[in-house]
């Protein structure tokens, strides 16, 4: 059984795909645990009114007049997640604290399998754009993997697990099979490595290969040539269906992340894939 932790994006569709992505990799939703969370950095707790004019009917809602604005949206938030979850037959739970920050959030992951975001969530509103500084602190921060899932991810066909050389991606392809391969096994699986020259060889190679073919059926290499290594990972994400992107080494030093970008940034700021990040 792994336990769930969910920052609640406060639509309904996040949650229907949330559920539905959920029981097409894991199969037997009954046996997890699905915590819902709050955050207070989230930038959509500050535009009520936007919510207001688009939150979906709830079956459980405290009268108005008691509450202010702000907990009128997180009792939607938390009441629309509760109605899905019921609808799914899943097991859940609504953290107490509904106004976790970022760090809470990093504390919280250290007893978790999973921390479950969205692209939306983090949205400033002013701009359009993610707002990386609350998303980069606890993807460092974070003491379990953690998946970023893009609006309507709800199926997942082709499972692209980056591989830089490095033990980190392996730690990532390891601990993304722990939790899913069970019920993902015949599923398409990419091991993409992108280098400046294709004559350079894939470390450990037959190692690698090994280990993933124990977990997934139809295992491929795919090598390719480039010095841009984020752009080549989006093109060939976006070049198959359903796509989903494992990758690790996302907890560089604060000065390396400072001197080079990281791969997993470009992806946030340039793609709109689902990430699945781990690192120890």
């Amino acid at each position: 059984m792994a336990k769930f932790l969910v920052a609640l994006d406060g639509s309904n569709s996040f949650n229907k795909n949330l559920f539905q992505l959920s029981s097409d990799l894991l199969g037997n939703m009954e046996d997890h645990l699905f915590v819902g969370m709050l955050v207070k950095d989230v930038s959509y707790i500050n535009t009520v009114s936007n919510y207001i004019e688009t939150a979906g009917a709830v079956d459980v809602m405290p009268a108005r007049g008691f509450l202010d604005d702000e907990d009128d949206v997180i009792t939607e938030v938390i009441s629309q997640f509760e109605k899905t979850a019921r609808d799914t037959s899943v097991r859940y739970e609504i953290y107490n604290d509904f106004r976790l920050t970022g760090h809470e959030v990093v504390k919280q992951s250290t007893y978790a399998d999973l921390l479950i975001l969205s692209y939306r969530v983090f949205l400033n509103y002013q701009t359009g754009k993610p707002d990386t500084s609350i998303l980069y602190q606890i993807l460092k921060g974070s003491k379990c993997p953690v998946l970023i899932l893009p609006e309507g991810t709800n199926k997942i066909d082709n499972l692209i697990f980056t591989y830089d050389n490095k033990e980190s991606s392996v730690f990532a392809i390891r601990a993304f099979s722990a939790l899913f391969s069970g019920n993902i096994k015949d599923r398409i699986v990419s091991i993409l490595s992108v280098m400046p020259n294709v004559d350079e060889e894939i470390k450990n190679e037959k190692l690698l290969l090994n280990l993933v073919k124990q977990h997934y059926n139809n295992v491929g290499i795919q090598l390719l040539e480039g010095d841009n290594i984020s752009k080549e990972i989006s093109n060939f994400a976006n070049s198959v269906q359903n796509p989903l992107v494992v990758m690790g080494a996302y907890g560089r030093s604060h000065i390396s992340n400072l001197l080079i970008p990281s791969v997993a940034q470009y992806i946030l700021k340039e793609s709109n894939l689902p990430l699945f990040i781990a690192h120890r």
